[in-house]
């Protein structure tokens, strides 16, 4: 993953799934934003599973941060992350927008 990848949501609800390259083994750097007028409450998911080569339905989703109507600083995983999502619980007049970067190379 080159380029820094969002994802957006509005109401409460599960994100699309973003597929990392967990072969790589470099560090992911997430961050979420929210707008400031509203208010919302999330969990930010990941998964050591392959999104590619695993049924959705038995994917296991772990938490790895969460917040409540703040905006969450960026947060670091050192190691091998497969896939990450947002679980927004509740959205009140907010966007919320995931904000991913994985490291590249050697």
């Amino acid at each position: 993953m080159g380029m820094p990848v969002q994802v957006t949501l509005t109401s409460s609800g599960i994100s699309r799934a973003v597929d990392l390259d967990w072969m790589s083994g470099k560090f992911t750097s997430f961050a979420v934003t929210g707008s400031a007028s509203g208010t919302f409450t999330f969990v930010i998911e990941g998964a050591l599973d392959d999104l590619q080569q695993t049924s959705s339905a038995n994917v296991a989703w772990f938490a790895l941060s969460s917040a409540t109507t703040a905006n969450s600083s960026i947060n670091i995983i050192s190691g091998p992350l497969a896939g990450i999502r947002l679980n927004a619980a509740a959205v009140s007049s907010a966007t919320l927008t995931l904000r991913i970067l994985q490291g590249i190379g050697q």
